[in-house]
């Protein structure tokens, strides 16, 4: 049996010796993601303002220190100019997903009430037991109430090697 490509061959007498794999994943979607013209706009005013400052860094020369700015900042323009095109030849975002919605998902705005809660408890419980706390409960949400013996596992042993490493190993005072 030969894979090519992530397909397989067809076998002796021409009929298909197994399934066929999913390629879907790699095909470029139709429609953009929402913010994603705004992203490549920025990202290629980014990309002039470094090459504005790379002008004034030195005379111009092909040796002076500002060729490798100007050349990250053109390689950035062009990538970005690139980007946007493609996206403007693309359907728009559907109406019902916005940017908000699309980059804050519900996982994501529970982490990062996690991370306040976390710099809000630390002060008062230390290091160890604030951050095994945020471990657990992070674990535990993120798989859904499953899995909590593992969750307690991991935690406390991830959390004995960062101790071990940076308090006795680089001798890092932790809060």
């Amino acid at each position: 049996m030969v894979k090519n490509m992530g397909l397989q061959a067809e076998g002796a007498g021409g009929e298909p010796s197994g399934t066929v794999k999913e390629l879907s994943k790699y095909v470029p979607e139709a429609r953009r993601k929402p913010g994603e013209l705004g992203i490549a706009a920025i990202t290629f005013l980014l990309g002039a303002l470094g090459y504005y400052f790379a002008l004034d860094m030195t005379s111009g020369e092909y040796s002076s220190p500002s060729v490798f700015p100007k050349l990250a900042s053109i390689v950035i323009m062009a990538c970005s100019a690139f980007n946007f095109i493609k996206a403007v030849w693309r359907e728009k975002p559907e109406a019902s997903l916005t940017l908000t919605g699309y980059l804050l998902p519900m996982d994501v705005v529970v982490v990062l009430v996690l991370l306040v809660a976390y710099c809000f408890i630390l002060p008062r419980l230390h290091f160890v037991a604030s951050s095994y706390a945020f471990m657990v409960i992070g674990m535990v949400y993120l798989q859904r109430g499953k899995n909590i013996v593992r969750a307690l596992i991991i935690s406390a042993v991830s959390l004995a090697v960062l101790v071990a490493v940076f308090r006795y190993l680089f001798l890092v005072i932790l809060p």
